[in-house]
């Protein structure tokens, strides 16, 4: 699964589309097989979306997310999970549920 986690400096960033810099995991047996930290060049949160779909995302983990992103992004098949805080390095160990 190849998650995207939008960032600001080593925490979640507040809202999708504030920052084009992201955190791209892949997870492959309950562990992280690859991460980078990738800057989306984006001008837009639509940029920064349609940069994510096509990267294969299969789900974004952020903080605040207008509708019409969420919606968007969950019509292409992305899994969105909003409203998350923190240091990105403790909401990967959630997903990973250690």
């Amino acid at each position: 699964m190849k998650i995207a986690i939008p960032l600001f400096k080593d925490r979640v960033a507040p809202h999708f589309g504030a920052s084009s810099e992201v955190l791209l995991v892949e997870i492959k047996n309950a562990s992280v097989k690859q991460e980078a930290r990738w800057n989306l060049g984006a001008e837009s949160p639509f940029d920064i979306a349609r940069r994510l779909v096509d990267l294969g995302v299969e789900k974004v983990i952020c903080g605040g997310i207008g509708r019409v992103y969420k919606d968007w992004l969950r019509e292409k098949g992305v899994t969105v999970e909003d409203n998350k805080r923190g240091e990105v390095k403790k909401i990967i160990e959630e997903l990973l549920g250690k």
